[in-house]
């Protein structure tokens, strides 16, 4: 569904005014290039902390279950560092997350620019080529969301 809206959005700024379209089409590499990187290290950090918290809950699972055991050995403090043990692991995995998800919101911003020159040389089309403000508008729109 992505792909043909994508494309579809596309076509449609060609077909409103190909002069502007031609301008920000290159920039559609830089929009869905941190996409499919971010969809790709996502899904392995994902996967990594499903088992990460599949290792806590084996330990708390176990603690529970032979509570009597470990309070008579006094292994309270034991099953405590453990368990802490095994979320550090997903601390880790949570920073890396962040870190992936900050660099692909804020490779983002290449719509703003992408934007900035579309409403630069879009005024120039206007000026000198007898463009309409309302169509430059309308391709650069289709164009920047398009490219989400």
């Amino acid at each position: 569904m992505k792909v043909a809206s994508c494309i579809g959005f596309y076509v449609a700024g060609f077909l409103m005014f190909w002069k502007l379209a031609m301008v920000g089409f290159p920039f559609v590499i830089f929009l869905v290039i941190p996409g499919l990187m971010y969809g790709r290290a996502l899904m392995g950090i994902a996967r990594k902390m499903r088992e990460e918290y599949g290792k806590g809950g084996t330990i708390v699972e176990q603690a529970i279950s032979s509570v009597r055991t470990v309070y008579s050995f006094a292994g309270e403090n034991k099953i405590l560092q453990e368990y802490s043990v095994a979320l550090q692991g997903i601390v880790d995995l949570g920073l890396k997350q962040g870190l992936v998800k900050g660099l692909a919101i804020g490779s983002n911003g290449i719509i703003y620019a992408n934007w900035s020159l579309m409403t630069y040389y879009g005024s120039k089309l206007v000026m000198y080529d007898g463009a309409h403000g309302g169509t430059i508008f309308a391709v650069g729109i289709v164009l920047a969301v398009g490219g989400l």
